[in-house]
């Protein structure tokens, strides 16, 4: 949004502005998930950010969610599926 007006003026420092707003949360909840999970867990489900990027495409740029979009986060979602219960059950023997 940032791109789309003129180099500082105030709609430009604004949506500048709410872009680090969002990243420092980002970054203080990442923090936090690191000191409740292991670090391969947390990583791992971070591919669950595909779906929200597709979210936030369709409700901010009017994305279209096509077939092939669904399919390849349904894969990301079996595989963090997969690895997370794998580490779980490693971790109980």
């Amino acid at each position: 949004m940032a791109g789309r007006h003129k180099f500082l003026s105030p709609k430009f420092i604004f949506f500048y502005g709410l872009l680090i707003c969002i990243l420092f949360v980002y970054a203080v909840i990442w923090q936090q998930v690191l000191k409740r999970l292991s670090l391969t867990v947390a990583y791992a489900s971070k591919g669950v950010g595909i779906i929200y990027g597709m979210m936030w495409g369709v409700m901010i740029f009017n994305e279209t969610i096509t077939w092939n979009m669904i399919v390849g986060a349904v894969l990301v979602l079996i595989g963090v599926y997969i690895y997370i219960f794998s580490e779980i059950r490693e971790g109980d023997k």
